[in-house]
């Protein structure tokens, strides 16, 4: 799916979204304050689309005003989604803020317990969330919007498929970093919960594009070190990808399969250094300082969230088990070289 908003007044808002299927005519959900809601069909014309391939027909587009979506102009909160994926399209609201700039907060942890995501949520008057669930032609859309400068978004994404749009638009760039340990015993206690899901067949969908991993993760002993050596020298390639060094295949593939080499490490280190707020999990005040300061915002930043205590104790296991070390080899470099920044900073 392609989207683009060409023309934008608080009573007239212009659009196209190209489907995925290029027969099917799309439809829009238009929610005003929240509370009344419309779904319209697209009603104009867009030639191009048909000649540049991107729909059968060029039906794709939507002319919406006081005629066709009454209310518009005097509503305080629009919000305008595609029906058929739920992406958000457009978004303008009085109830929230609207800090001009345009954040990209890249997220490489499976939970994403962030907590400045909540809080910088109500700053910005569009927010997208859960990147790495968004296809990449929908997600190249996102970072081309236009139609408002405050804009942020939070998630997971490979950096190098988005550098363009993200220099082209000016993004401020944040990441922050994490013990590649405590993000690998995340990541292997997220799978065994996320295996249960599984024990439903009708659920079994949601589970297929990790069931490799998912295994991995159950068979696991995660109480006996000699288990999890076996375990891990046995690892087979596609948990292994899945598990390995996240904070690099972020910042340095280009694709989602893509397997590592020593290239990687140098373009991780090249592209961290284009960033402009680079913090650590354990210096958040100064991490989230960074990012108020940056946006121009006065106010006391969230605390953290804490790491719970069975993630800490698998960590911990995870350190002493020699075979662990290719999964977290890579991303264990960056780490090193970013909390030896972080401190030349403090001296």
């Amino acid at each position: 799916m392609l989207f683009h908003i060409n023309a934008i007044t608080p009573s007239h808002i212009n659009l196209w979204v190209a489907p995925v299927d290029m027969r099917k005519v799309p439809s829009i959900r238009v929610s005003l304050d929240r509370s009344r809601h419309r779904t319209i069909e697209a009603h104009v014309d867009f030639t191009q689309l048909k000649e540049w391939g991107w729909h059968a027909t060029g039906r794709c587009g939507f002319d919406l005003n006081g005629e066709t979506c009454p209310d518009l102009s005097g509503a305080r909160h629009v919000e305008i989604h595609d029906t058929d994926t739920n992406v958000l399209l457009y978004s303008r609201s009085d109830l929230l803020g609207a800090t001009p700039r345009r954040l990209l907060a890249l997220d490489y942890t499976i939970d994403q317990a962030n907590g400045l995501r909540d809080d910088l949520h109500a700053r910005f008057q569009a927010s997208y969330f859960g990147l790495d669930a968004m296809h990449h032609d929908v997600l190249r859309c996102v970072f081309d919007v236009q139609y408002t400068n405050s804009l942020y978004l939070h998630g997971n994404v490979l950096f190098k498929r988005y550098e363009d749009l993200v220099s082209k638009n000016e993004f401020l760039r944040t990441i922050l970093v994490v013990d590649p340990y405590v993000e690998l015993a995340k990541r292997l206690l997220w799978l065994r919960r996320f295996a249960q899901v599984a024990e439903d067949r009708s659920q079994w969908w949601r589970v297929e594009h990790v069931l490799d991993p998912c295994l991995f993760a159950v068979e696991l002993n995660l109480e006996d070190a000699a288990a999890m050596k076996k375990a891990f020298d046995q690892i087979e390639q596609k948990s292994f990808a899945w598990l390995a060094n996240p904070m690099t295949r972020a910042l340095a593939c280009a694709r989602p399969d893509e397997a590592f080499a020593p290239k990687h490490w140098v373009g991780a280190i090249e592209t961290l250094s284009r960033f402009d707020v680079v913090g650590h999990q354990q210096h958040w005040d100064d991490y989230a300082a960074m990012v108020y300061d940056a946006l121009g915002l006065d106010a006391a930043p969230p605390e953290p969230r804490p790491i719970p205590a069975g993630v800490l104790q698998l960590a911990d296991r995870l350190r002493k088990v020699k075979s662990v070390f290719p999964l977290v080899d890579l991303d264990l470099s960056l780490n090193a070289k970013v909390l030896a920044a972080i401190g030349q900073q403090g001296r």
